[in-house]
């Protein structure tokens, strides 16, 4: 079976962020999660032991994830822009 949490590059995971959550109780709806840091090892439903959407086997949960966060960096909307230097 496939895994749902896992999900391919350059998608996101359960709603999109919104200001306009639907409940009197909540101000925004967000999905949080540090950029870099793994959710833990995927191989989406196959044999594995990589995952097939990144062709490599996946650093386990909470283990530091520099290709990802450097992919995230990358799609981040709106863009990032490097900091200027100051003083």
């Amino acid at each position: 079976m496939p895994d749902e949490w896992c999900n391919p590059p350059g998608r996101g995971a359960g709603a999109r962020p919104t200001a306009d959550a639907g409940s009197p109780l909540a101000d925004a709806l967000l999905w949080l999660n540090s950029p870099g840091s793994s959710n833990g090892q995927c191989t989406r439903g196959t044999p594995g032991p990589a995952d097939p959407a990144y062709g490599v086997v996946t650093p386990a949960a909470g283990q530091w994830w520099p290709d990802q966060a450097l992919e995230r960096a990358k799609n981040a909307v709106p863009p990032l822009t490097p900091a200027t230097a100051t003083g």
